[in-house]
């Protein structure tokens, strides 16, 4: 199992026991434009790690049984959107969702991270592909992963 398989397990064997997850904050920074493709090869980076990382937490939620308060939708999923001038991909998990982008205008690019708990005045993106795990654990998270079976 890789760390991220590990840190997914451990948040799902929380679910039987009296502890409440803490949801990570994901490294982010204000948003800055660089080069076109300069900013296309970092969204790209960044979205096929987080297809491999949503592989590796769906095959941890997978073996955990049945979660707490899901339906059909207690796996993660990745959904690009296709824009003219951005690229763009949501994760969802049990209706929330965290939104990646990256934005072309006049020869630059700047990304932008969408989401419940990353309000700011000034636009953030990720920090880079190493702040992709806590993001994707804190969508597990904030969304009850973890949450005891109603009675």
């Amino acid at each position: 199992m890789t760390p991220f398989m590990l840190q997914v397990a451990e948040l799902v064997g929380a679910r039987d026991a009296d502890v409440e997850p803490v949801a990570p904050m994901p490294m982010t920074r204000i948003s800055q434009r660089i080069a076109t493709g300069t900013g296309a090869d970092r969204h790209v980076a960044i979205r096929s790690l987080a297809e491999q990382l949503l592989c590796e937490a769906n095959a941890v939620l997978s073996t955990a049984g049945p979660v707490a308060g899901g339906a059909g939708d207690d796996h993660l999923a990745l959904f690009d959107e296709t824009l003219p001038s951005e690229l763009a991909f949501n994760v969802t998990y049990r209706g929330r969702a965290v939104r990646v982008s990256t934005t072309f205008v006049d020869g630059t690019a700047y990304g932008r991270l969408v989401g419940d708990g990353f309000e700011s005045e000034l636009p953030q993106e990720l920090d880079g592909p190493d702040a992709l795990p806590d993001l994707l654990v804190r969508l597990l998270v904030e969304s009850g992963v973890s949450h005891h079976p109603a009675a």
